[in-house]
């Protein structure tokens, strides 16, 4: 669950053109997640403060009950972050 929160603010600071990496995540279980069941997410920016940007995201089934929430801190940063260890392009032969 941790995992699809982390991506899904990754998602959400995507769609808002602000590259950042997480800090923290607070990730609380307020009820099982079943495997093959339908969940709706939401996730919003609370404050953006800075280098600094404050997110919180809710799982609910379908219509009904949270089953998880998170808050994180992430921490904006350049593009050219995310080109730091990536294996160099291939080289074309010809």
């Amino acid at each position: 669950m941790a995992t699809v929160l982390d991506d899904l603010f990754g998602f959400l600071l995507y769609l808002t053109g602000t590259p950042a990496v997480t800090r923290q995540l607070e990730v609380r279980y307020d009820a099982p997640v079943i495997l093959g069941t339908s969940y709706e997410l939401a996730a919003r920016v609370v404050r953006d403060d800075g280098r600094k940007l404050f997110v919180e995201a809710e799982m609910a089934e379908v219509g009904g009950t949270v089953v998880a929430a998170a808050s994180a801190l992430f921490l904006k940063v350049d593009i050219a972050h995310f080109d730091r260890g990536a294996p160099p392009a291939p080289v074309d032969p010809d």
